[in-house]
């Protein structure tokens, strides 16, 4: 069997969150050129992004993490769901410029109310594409639609798809070096034994952020490693060589 590597570009790597739709396009080259040699004949690759300084813009004007609100919800909801395929269409025209075979899924076609469907995503896998998510907007029955970040479609293709593959890894490229204590130094491996202390270190997003920031990135990563035989590990996507923080179940 083989492994499966799943990884996140977080948003506040990809764009600048502080300047409205403004991508890091050299950054994002620059992943590129590392992520390509995660695949391999041993090892199947799933790529997400978060939309940054794109979708999160007007989900937060809107409120659309709060689904239908107001008259101007559906508003919102096109507009945000717009901004996340531009970033989007940024990040696949870099990767296909290396030659990466990649195709773009839209959660907002294959997610309702939190039910993904993940057999195309499989064929996709098995045909050697590399499929790329990213944080969207999903319809559902109770409030109409919500906001669906990176970080949950991943760990929900992960736990479908885990049945198939050996061993599964999610690298999480963030602005930050993995997680860090109250003395700024990175927290080398977190636990659920740990977590309780090292919860108080962790903080939202410094900007605009509607899916949570580093806090939910972490609670995300360990309901995942508890269910799961997965590490997984959030690391500089600036400073590629940096090892950051891994977290286990044990």
């Amino acid at each position: 069997m083989k492994d499966l590597v799943l990884v996140k570009l977080g948003g506040s790597v990809i764009t600048d969150k502080s300047k409205p739709y403004t991508a890091r396009v050299d950054t994002i080259q620059k992943l590129a050129k590392k992520i390509k040699g995660f695949k391999n004949k041993n090892t199947d690759l799933i790529i997400g992004h978060g939309s940054g300084s794109f979708a999160h813009i007007p989900a937060a004007k809107y409120q659309t993490q709060k689904g239908l609100i107001n008259k101007d919800s559906v508003w919102g909801l096109a507009l945000t769901a717009d901004a996340a395929i531009q970033i989007n269409r940024i990040v696949i025209t870099e990767f296909i410029k290396l030659k990466i075979p990649i195709i773009s899924f839209a959660p907002l076609s294959f997610n309702y109310g939190n039910k993904i469907l993940v057999d195309h995503i499989q064929k996709a896998l098995d045909l050697g594409i590399i499929p790329v998510i990213y944080g969207d907007v999903i319809m559902n029955k109770k409030q109409g639609f919500e906001i669906y970040s990176g970080e949950k479609t991943l760990d929900i293709l992960a736990t479908k798809l885990s049945k198939n593959y050996k061993r599964i890894k999610i690298i999480y490229y963030t602005d930050t070096n993995g997680v860090y204590d109250n003395s700024g130094k990175t927290i080398s491996l977190i636990t659920p034994k740990n977590f309780k202390e090292i919860k108080k270190y962790l903080q939202g997003s410094e900007n605009t952020d509607v899916t949570g920031g580093m806090i939910h990135k972490v609670e995300e990563s360990l309901k995942l490693v508890q269910k799961l035989d997965a590490k997984v590990y959030i690391t500089s996507g600036f400073e590629l060589k940096n090892k950051g923080t891994k977290i286990t179940k044990i």
